[in-house]
């Protein structure tokens, strides 16, 4: 840490009551990772000076804790990237998969990859009139991959028998960060079988093929919609993300959101109510489910359309300067089903009225 322990928790305490800063822009305002400053309020030492703000280190049993979370009732499931916050409001159920990675529930619908997990806590604030408890996931770079929020509808008691079951006996204020790796080489348009990539984009049966696609032909995920058959993929403006949605919305056009960072993809499903903007967050404010956007982090906006076994899947797509996807947009559907009529109709009546956007 480049700051002291001491220095972290009275900076936090300087900043901590007002709503409107979180935990992470507070971090980064310290130069610190928001795990870092999790971890600045561990132990018994730290108990006895501040009640208000307790952290608790788990065990690295991240699929048993996943497996319990149902105990935990009505929650939020809260999953970021650095332009995109997705939260959706419903109940853990129990993992599937291999791994025990799938959460395929209506309300909580997540992806995970336990590989990039490293860090976890329990974490319960108090504030005067309020006390705000979660467990927090964190990656070996000390950012954020998940967090459940307890809320009113939530089962306190359940909770507090996670942090006793997976308590770790390491509660020291330490944490090894591993800076972050920059090992990304940019793609250059050389030596590409375009021929062979178009008939392959044509030839795919499921959307998931197109990230086997990507890697077979050694091409970003930006190179790769540049090189998509004519009509697979059209770049558009940036307002085009912002009006689509509010159409939606009115239209009452049930729709899917994936929000992903390396540890987990979170989706909603279903429809959408309410857009606003309020520079530079787009966001979606409804009773279960809140989508808040950077805008301003938006580079690339694509039109995608994929072949599959059940006719095309026309996506969303948007990504940040470096090319890392920021959120999706599907209609709603499920495997073994068409594409939902009204989605593709919408998109392709905004595409439309848009001028072509130079690839």
């Amino acid at each position: 840490m480049t700051l002291s322990i001491q220095e972290i928790q009275q900076q936090l305490k300087n900043q901590r009551y007002s709503n409107k800063i979180r935990h992470r822009e507070i971090a980064h305002s310290m130069g610190i990772s928001e795990a870092e400053l999790l971890v600045a309020h561990l132990g018994e030492e730290h108990a006895k000076t501040d009640t208000n703000f307790r952290t608790i280190r788990l065990e690295p049993d991240w699929a048993s804790i996943i497996n319990d979370a149902h105990s935990l009732g009505e929650v939020m499931a809260l999953t970021r990237n650095e332009s995109c916050v997705h939260e959706k409001v419903g109940r853990y159920g129990h993992p599937t998969g291999e791994n025990h990675d799938l959460l395929l529930g209506k309300e909580i619908d997540l992806r995970i990859f336990y590989k990039e997990w490293a860090h976890g806590f329990a974490v319960t604030e108090h504030f005067l009139l309020d006390c705000r408890r979660s467990l927090q996931f964190f990656d070996c770079h000390g950012n954020a991959l998940h967090k459940i929020i307890i809320t009113e509808s939530s089962n306190i008691y359940a909770f507090e028998k996670i942090i006793e079951q997976y308590r770790s006996k390491d509660q020291t204020p330490n944490i090894e960060i591993q800076a972050p790796k920059n090992n990304q080489k940019p793609s250059i348009d050389i030596d590409i079988d375009l021929l062979s990539f178009q008939k392959d984009w044509l030839g795919m049966s499921d959307t998931h093929e197109f990230y086997d696609l990507v890697k077979r032909y050694k091409l970003s995920r930006i190179q790769a919609l540049r090189f998509a058959p004519e009509g697979y993929a059209q770049r558009v403006p940036l307002h085009f993300t912002r009006k689509l949605l509010s159409k939606i919305a009115i239209k009452c056009i049930p729709i899917m959101v994936f929000v992903a960072n390396r540890g987990v993809i979170q989706i909603h499903t279903g429809p959408i109510t309410r857009v606003v903007m309020l520079d530079p967050w787009l966001n979606i404010l409804d009773k279960k489910f809140n989508l808040h956007l950077r805008e301003d982090n938006v580079y690339d906006t694509w039109v995608v359309r994929k072949p599959t076994d059940d006719g095309i899947v026309t996506s969303l797509e948007l990504f940040d300067c470096e090319g890392q996807a920021i959120a999706l947009f599907f209609g709603e559907r499920k495997p073994g089903t068409p594409e939902l009529d009204a989605w593709q109709k919408i998109v392709q009546e905004f595409l439309d009225k848009e001028e072509l956007c130079i690839h």
